[in-house]
């Protein structure tokens, strides 16, 4: 059904007598018979809970990045302080580093007081040789992908997000970290990639640009990238349970979390869901997270989800529209509200929502995207002032989503101006 067909029909519907919800529900089951996706849809009032349209909510989607919102609340729940930058012992001539998960070590100048730190110290600096208890990959990542920005390893010590960055202007190339830099292979090819084993890197030869690309993480490597940045030698130790570990904190969890949900970094969310991990039972293993969370914190969820990642990069992932309004529920309940707003992105002006819902500013929501997927989970302030909570879910479609989302910016229109 075309967009404008589905426009008429739908304002059609909402100038009858009967109630609008059941109206819009008819209207979404009759696009469903001529639709070749699935779809999905779940609205309430945010501060009742009452169902105001179910289409299909109580099925399973592929979600997407849409799992970040259960990575959030979650790590409000269960991350009490501040997450370290690292941890270190002092003894009379050494200093010991222990990584700690955070994301963002030598990331955009934000830990810049915990360089100056390590590089100021006199003392012998060592790193402690330890690992998550998990994999570097999480479960149904597409393996192919290992070359692609958006999916870093996981480990215990990130540095530049565990990102080679390549800015090429010219015959001036730039390296980041540069220890690398004897690693790059310049050919004709028109995209950066690498080995899949080994910091192999091959880049295009003409143009300029600025590239990233994940590297192939080792402890080793953490001691060398973190030697080069200190201008010092950096030595890999083993762990040991009789250190006494002081905290180095910096950055704070809400730059973690809006950067999660504003830029959609995969990153960061895998790297706090192992962080969860820590917190909650003792290990860095991100099912270790997710076990406990849908335990302890989301026993009552309408629909057990299946949960592997942190990010919603697994296609192995399934959550039903309600169970995702039932998280943004309790997140609207158990969050200040001027907290909640800042982090999701704003229709046609923030985050992942700039250029998508233009003129749409009264909603707030996180997208999810996949090839053939997309998903927008969130709130939405009525031109009366009533908050709602939706979750609005595609599967399945061929083609790119444009369609989509100009159906679902009608929808969220009639949304806003009748309840």
């Amino acid at each position: 059904m075309k967009i404008r067909n589905y426009l008429f029909g739908l304002t059609l519907l909402l100038l009858t007598g009967c109630s609008v919800s059941k109206k819009i529900e008819k209207e979404l089951a009759s696009n469903a018979r001529e639709n070749s996706f699935f779809q999905g849809v779940f609205v309430a009032e945010a501060e009742s809970g009452k169902i105001l349209i179910n289409h299909n909510g109580h099925k399973y989607f592929t979600p997407a990045s849409n799992v970040k919102i259960f990575t959030l609340y979650t790590a409000l729940k269960e991350i009490k302080d501040t997450i370290p930058i690292f941890d270190y012992a002092l003894t009379k001539d050494s200093l010991i580093v222990r990584g700690t998960g955070h994301p963002l070590f030598l990331v955009d100048s934000l830990s810049d007081r915990a360089l100056l730190f390590l590089k100021n110290s006199e003392k012998r600096l060592y790193l402690a040789d330890l690992s998550i208890q998990d994999a570097i990959y999480g479960p149904g990542w597409s393996w192919e992908d290992y070359a692609y920005y958006y999916m870093p390893e996981r480990n215990i010590f990130p540095m530049y997000s565990n990102l080679l960055t390549v800015n090429k202007k010219g015959d001036d190339i730039k390296v980041v970290p540069e220890l690398l830099s004897e690693r790059l292979n310049f050919t004709g090819q028109s995209s950066i990639t690498r080995e899949p084993e080994d910091n192999t890197f091959y880049l295009p030869a003409q143009g300029d640009y600025e590239k990233s690309v994940p590297l192939k993480t080792s402890m080793q490597l953490s001691a060398d990238m973190l030697g080069e940045a200190l201008v010092k030698k950096v030595i890999l130790v083993p762990e040991s349970n009789k250190r006494e570990y002081v905290a180095f904190k910096e950055v704070s969890n809400d730059t973690l979390l809006k950067r999660m949900m504003y830029d959609s970094d995969n990153f960061i969310a895998e790297q706090l869901l192992l962080r969860i991990g820590h917190e909650a039972t003792g290990s860095y293993n991100s099912k270790e997270a997710i076990n406990y969370c849908l335990k302890n914190l989301l026993s009552d969820i309408p629909q057990h989800p299946r949960w592997v990642d942190g990010s919603g990069l697994s296609r192995y992932n399934l959550f039903s529209p309600r169970s995702l309004v039932y998280v943004l529920q309790k997140l609207y309940h158990e969050t200040p509200s001027e907290k909640l707003s800042n982090y999701f992105p704003e229709g046609g002006k923030s985050g992942t929502l700039k250029d998508d819902f233009i003129g749409q500013n009264y909603i707030r929501a996180k997208s999810g995207t996949l090839s053939n997927n997309y998903s927008l989970s969130g709130y939405l302030t009525t031109k009366k002032g009533t908050v709602l909570v939706f979750s609005f879910m595609n599967n399945h479609y061929q083609g790119s989503s444009g369609d989509r989302k100009r159906m679902m910016s009608a929808f969220f229109k009639e949304l806003y101006e009748n309840y």
